[in-house]
């Protein structure tokens, strides 16, 4: 029988600083001192946190995770398990969410892709994230500290600071509820039976900080893997850094996946390979994964996303073509396909690849000066010369999360439900 996950949704309508940390009628009041003795840590040289309210002129710099607050009802010490919480099978039971407030953390590791995000003014259009209110884990490492032993260190404070807060509308009734579940498909009346579909993604893990965790577990030199997909929803799998963990929390291809299963098609599962450096480890994950789809997932046809760059526009191709030659028709997601000129961004060029979804674009942006600037000690390669306060012209492939958005959809229409706060 096939996992069955339950999200209850509380929605956060105004968040501040208070006395004590409560949820009442919408309202998210943060006792900020019990937080920070909740994570306290001797690895960082300093902490603190910060609240960002929608539509407010602040700009926030090298802002590179949010996510939503959530556990599980009943056990709450098994959300994200393996990573933050005890070991226990994800992707199933009763999850509480919070939904219209994240939980933020700034990075201060040095690394050449970081990115920054208004929270007001024309540029917070261009980003989905700024509709929410950010709770913001300000943390640098301490002298001495590995970057890894930082990473590690931060994310289990967000994490930390996650489940604190979704604890709060365990009891609470819920704003709305979802239900993912993969029910058996029969055939129809007719005796024809819906299109078998599976989803295959690459994600990037390149080092041990450019990693994403599967129960805790580090998949530098994994191989492909099935997961279900309710477990990717629910927390078994996290990025360390790089991806906006949101994306994880709502995968939007999953959700669309499932929520057409047993209608026009049949949602198989989900195989995961991971982004390797050369060309025949490539091509080695693009057969397997694409085998895995084919004979254990029994798949007719196969949606293809990444989590990443230009390698990994390359580990797509390759599997693309991998499921072409296997008989499995293959359609491929990709941001920034083209911006001026054709194909401008991209690192392959194959008219074989003939099924191409265009997930978003880069814009020139205006940005203003800002009244707020959280992180300015906070390195942002990309503003290298510009005055961090602004105003600067800029594009949004840095604008968190700006061109990079293949796990999400177009940020323009990400979140389009969530009501305007501050004016907006």
């Amino acid at each position: 029988m096939s996992k069955r996950l339950q999200i209850d949704y509380i929605d956060i309508a105004e968040v501040e600083f208070g006395d004590k940390t409560s949820l009442a009628d919408g309202k998210l009041t943060i006792n900020k001192k019990e937080l920070l003795g909740l994570v306290h840590s001797e690895l960082f040289a300093f902490m603190d946190i910060h609240l960002a309210v929608p539509g407010e002129s602040c700009r926030i710099l090298a802002i590179h995770d949010v996510m939503q607050p959530r556990c599980k009802a009943d056990a709450p010490e098994t959300s994200y398990p393996g990573i933050w919480g005890k070991l226990a099978p994800a992707g199933e039971g009763r999850t509480v969410a919070l939904r219209g407030v994240m939980v933020s953390e700034i990075y201060y590791a040095k690394c050449n892709i970081k990115y920054y995000m208004d929270m007001g003014g024309p540029c917070a259009e261009y980003t989905h994230f700024a509709k929410h209110f950010h709770v913001i884990i300000d943390a640098a490492p301490a002298e001495g500290v590995s970057d890894v032993s930082y990473a590690e260190a931060l994310k289990h404070a967000a994490l930390t600071v996650n489940v604190h807060l979704a604890k709060l509308g365990i009891d609470k009734t819920p704003d709305e509820t979802e239900v993912f579940e993969l029910t058996p498909v029969a055939p129809g009346p007719d005796g024809k039976t819906l299109p078998k579909v599976a989803y295959m993604v690459t994600h990037m893990a390149s080092h041990d900080i450019w990693n994403f965790l599967l129960y805790g577990q580090s998949a530098l030199n994994f191989l492909p893997f099935i997961i279900h997909p309710t477990e990717v929803l629910d927390g078994a799998m996290l990025w360390r850094y790089w991806e906006p963990n949101y994306y994880l929390q709502n995968e939007i291809y999953i959700r669309e996946l499932m929520k057409r299963h047993g209608k026009d098609l049949e949602f198989v599962g989900i195989v995961i390979t991971n982004n390797v450096m050369k060309i025949d480890s490539k091509e080695t994950m693009g057969m397997i994964g694409a085998s895995l789809c084919k004979h254990t997932l029994g798949a007719d046809c196969v949606m293809l996303n990444k989590s990443g760059m230009g390698h990994c526009q390359l580990d797509s191709a390759l599997a693309f073509k991998w499921c072409e030659n296997m008989g499995m028709p293959a359609a491929l997601n990709l941001s920034a396909v083209s911006n001026e000129l054709p194909g401008d961004m991209l690192v392959i060029s194959d008219p074989s690849i003939d099924a191409v979804i265009n997930s978003g674009r880069n814009f020139d942006l205006e940005h203003p000066r800002v009244n707020r600037l959280i992180g300015e000690h906070a390195n942002v390669p990309s503003l290298l010369g510009f005055d961090p306060w602004g105003p600067f012209t800029h594009t949004t492939n840095f604008a968190y999360q700006g061109i990079w958005s293949q796990l999400g959809d177009c940020y323009a229409t990400t979140d389009a439900n969530l009501p305007a706060i501050g004016g907006r």
